[in-house]
């Protein structure tokens, strides 16, 4: 009986660790390692941020963004005799690139996965999960639609932040008019152009997508929100 009694406790315990949310913290541009169910639903979370978009090469979860909190739920859709690590992108309205390496695995029921990434500038506290309003100072970092995820994704980011070192450095945007080149570099079969962006006389609001092209990579916004006359700078990455 106290056998039985003592294999149902463990059996208990095992389950509740099984469905714990994992919690897991990086750095911008950093890296964490999770794992999702392979049979039920995994919720992927930003803590007090949003997710924008997740940038992946082929894979086996099907996904569906949560436009209210912004969160990402996930699905195994693949075999399970055979359960690969994949590995991509995920983009934050605040700005950060965080890269994963996410395991399948049946040993996990439905839960969430929450990650905190340290290093941005402070928002104003948001419980996990929840909504919170992207600052308009955050510098943004987008993949143009098409473009894959993975090793490419991570030396387009390489790259923009060689050109963001090299010609911005804390540097102040000129006066010049919106859409001015004031410097390029190329490496690798890519270019990367230094643009300034300007508010002109009513302000204006500067997304990545305002500088996509047919041979735009990737954009870097330093802001998104221009009061009138104000400048920053955006790095845009084509093809060569």
């Amino acid at each position: 009986m106290k056998r039985l009694l003592f294999g149902v406790l463990l059996a208990l315990a095992s389950a509740s660790a099984s469905s714990a949310d994992q919690n897991v913290t990086t750095k911008p541009n950093g890296t964490v390692r999770i794992t999702a169910s392979a049979t039920e639903v995994t919720r992927l979370s930003i803590a007090g941020d949003r997710i924008r978009r997740i940038i992946k090469d082929q894979t086996n979860f099907s996904q569906i963004n949560d436009a209210d909190t912004g969160d990402v739920f996930i699905r195994y859709t693949g075999p399970l005799d055979k359960l690969v690590t994949e590995t991509g992108y995920i983009l934050t309205e605040r700005g950060a690139t965080v890269g994963y390496e996410l395991t399948p695995a049946t040993t996990h029921g439905a839960e969430t996965v929450i990650i905190s990434v340290t290093g941005m500038a402070s928002t104003g506290s948001a419980a996990s999960g929840g909504s919170s309003t992207a600052s308009s100072k955050a510098p943004a970092f987008e993949l143009a639609a098409g473009e894959g995820g993975g090793g490419y994704a991570s030396s387009l980011v390489a790259f923009t932040r060689s050109a963001i070192d090299k010609f911005i450095d804390g540097r102040a945007a000129p006066a010049k008019a919106h859409g001015a080149v004031i410097a390029s570099t190329s490496n690798n079969g890519m270019r990367a152009k230094v643009v300034v962006a300007s508010g002109g006389r009513a302000g204006r609001y500067v997304r990545p997508q305002d500088f996509y092209g047919p041979n735009v990579l990737s954009v870097w916004v330093q802001r998104s929100s221009l009061s009138a006359n104000e400048r920053a700078w955006v790095v845009v990455v084509e093809k060569r």
